[in-house]
């Protein structure tokens, strides 16, 4: 059984390695387009925006760029960043509460999207989701509520301005139960690894499952799931983070797992009907950026064998062992 389905358009994929390697990356992965995100390296002003769009240009490669709105304590220059290129605005929600209004305020003037990590720092120093897995193992948690606190926070501010704004790399029940009547103007992303898997998958110390936002519980992975299919959730993203210092203790092991070589068919293997799933990953970012997917794959059901091997990203630590689509 073979389906056609337009290219995905990943809409969080950290700056973790070149743009060359990701254009690479994102072909393996029947991915169109990807909105880098700047947690790894910053990206703040003219020189790192255009860097990252000068080698986008000689990959022939169509990259969106999110920019700080905030680096340093200090509103970035998001009007000129806009003029020079940028496509979004990336904030962290626990930066100071009148830095983050003036942000809304530029994003609703210019009519330009807010990527937001709903995330407390001061909460987050812990190794995997708060839990007593984390305490049978002897390691610090993030409690759920480091996320939920934010998202509540930044809902009623998003509440009181036009602006697109997009909650990030959602993993709690907590946070879906907030954002479940959400106005029009909101949107909720979820990265596949919550999708796929659980905090019982660190059981036994293995610093695969180590990423960023936290693998979360079981119950949080399924309310994910149901809330893609009830439409609270608007988009699937990668969270590809190229990851390698991992044969480590978790502790030690870095954040992150790498998998955009294979982002579209691990998309269309999850338990979620094709049409879905299509919609989550290529019709709703399409929308958002006005993006005319030009391009689709052919991808051929059976049982598949990851080979990390053949990625093109620098990450090979990878979890995933087996895919149900394959591209053709």
């Amino acid at each position: 059984m073979t389906i056609e389905v337009p290219k995905s358009i990943d809409l969080n994929v950290k700056n973790s390695e070149s743009v060359q390697r990701l254009a690479h990356s994102s072909e393996n992965g029947g991915v169109y387009s990807i909105l880098m995100i700047p947690t790894i390296k910053p990206i703040f002003d003219k020189l790192h925006l255009a860097y990252n769009l000068k080698r986008a240009n000689e990959s022939d490669f169509q990259l969106l760029v999110a920019i700080e709105g905030i680096h340093e304590n200090r509103l970035t220059d998001i009007s000129i960043l806009k003029d020079k290129g940028a496509s979004a605005i990336y904030i962290n929600s626990d930066e100071d509460m009148n830095l983050l209004k003036r942000v809304f305020e530029y994003a609703e003037f210019l009519n330009i999207p807010i990527f937001v990590n709903c995330n407390n720092k001061a909460l987050s120093s812990g190794v995997m989701h708060d839990s007593e897995i984390a305490y049978s193992l002897g390691v610090s948690g993030i409690p759920s509520y480091s996320e939920s606190a934010e998202v509540a926070k930044i809902y009623e501010l998003s509440r009181h301005f036009k602006a697109k704004v997009i909650f990030q790399g959602i993993t709690t029940q907590e946070s879906i139960e907030i954002l479940k009547n959400k106005p029009v103007n909101i949107y909720v992303d979820v990265c596949i690894d919550n999708l796929y898997f659980c905090d019982e998958n660190l059981k036994d110390f293995n610093s695969l499952y180590k990423t960023f936002p936290p693998l979360r519980s079981s119950k949080d992975k399924d309310a994910l799931l149901e809330a893609c299919e009830k439409e609270i959730v608007d988009f699937i993203s990668s969270n590809h983070i190229a990851a390698n210092y991992k044969d480590v203790p978790l502790e030690e092991a870095e954040f992150g797992i790498s998998k955009l070589d294979i982002f579209s068919q691990l998309a269309y293997s999850l338990p979620l009907p094709a049409d879905t799933v299509t919609r989550l990953v290529s019709h709703n970012p399409a929308k958002l950026f006005n993006i005319e997917i030009k391009q689709t794959v052919k991808l051929q059901k059976g049982e598949f064998e990851v080979d990390t091997s053949a990625f093109a990203s620098k990450g090979k630590n990878c979890p995933y062992k087996k895919i149900s689509w394959q591209i053709v």
